[in-house]
């Protein structure tokens, strides 16, 4: 039978894992902004592509709805994308990788170079705004690559070691204890995205 724990023991393997995430993120947003000033024309189409093609709709459905609404919608969105880099660390492990860290670190350089360019945001204060909602939804994010790396390399493990995949689903079992802790850490995040940035990021403009 399953037990569900708030904090599930955290192997060797899994802080290993989570180090290596965590080292990729930090280098992928020094690369984002590193793009950015090497040829910020180029980095702001980049930037109009990804703002029209991915959160224009997301910011039509955010206005048009309260704070509790707000709440929600954020929610459901991370935790739909933390669910598929978990999913799909467990049929490759470097997925969470390429679908995950790299593309949210780069995008945060990105930002960071862009907000600044344009004389919205000091970098420094930009980064300051992320830090409520921050410290809790990249945790969710890195723990998410993480399980699903781990499960992802057991899975091949056992099937080029023991030539089977039945000891898929006690894998699964593992990885899935450490889902509660997640969602927490995305509520959190979500909460303090629409209560507690907004305000944050306003206060913090060039004047």
């Amino acid at each position: 039978m399953l037990k569900i724990k708030l904090f599930p023991a955290f192997s060797r393997n899994y802080r290993m894992v989570l180090a290596f995430c965590a080292f990729l993120l930090i280098f992928s947003v020094s690369l984002g902004y590193a793009a950015w000033m090497e040829d910020p024309s180029l980095a702001k189409q980049v930037i109009d592509q990804l703002v029209s093609k991915k959160f224009s709709a997301l910011a039509v459905k955010m206005r048009a709805t309260n704070w509790l609404g707000q709440l929600r919608i954020i929610f459901f969105n991370n935790l739909t994308a933390t669910l598929l880099i978990i999913i799909s660390g467990s049929l490759l492990p470097i997925l969470p990788v390429l679908m995950g860290i790299i593309p949210n670190g780069f995008m945060i350089g990105l930002m960071a170079g862009f907000f600044e360019y344009e004389k919205v945001l000091p970098k420094s204060s930009f980064f300051l705004s992320l830090l409520p909602h921050g410290i809790f939804e990249l945790p969710a994010v890195l723990l998410s690559a993480t399980v699903g790396m781990v499960w992802g390399a057991r899975n091949w493990r056992s099937l080029f070691k023991d030539r089977t995949f039945f000891s898929f689903s006690s894998h699964f079992k593992k990885g899935l204890s450490f889902l509660p802790l997640i969602i927490i850490l995305l509520i959190i995040a979500a909460l303090m995205e629409v209560l507690v940035t907004p305000n944050l990021f306003a206060s913090s403009q060039f004047s």
